[in-house]
């Protein structure tokens, strides 16, 4: 599965898991929303290389699988 194309999305205030919860978009995250780039699976860790060179791990922001 890895490694893939991922883009990084905000989610705050959107509902998530089926009305569960509201989800938050990190602070950390919020520059890099609609960015691109490579997502991989390191340490059990998923680690996005971002097209501009920036770098920024799944659990620290929102980001969905690009096909």
């Amino acid at each position: 599965m890895y490694p893939l194309r991922a883009k990084i999305v905000d989610m705050c205030g959107l509902e998530y898991k089926v009305g569960k919860y509201l989800a938050n978009t990190p602070e950390e995250s919020k520059p890099h929303i609609g960015k691109e780039g490579l997502a991989e699976k390191i340490d059990g860790r998923v680690r996005i290389t971002l097209d501009d060179g920036n770098v920024i791990y799944g659990d620290k922001c929102w980001w969905i699988m690009m096909e």
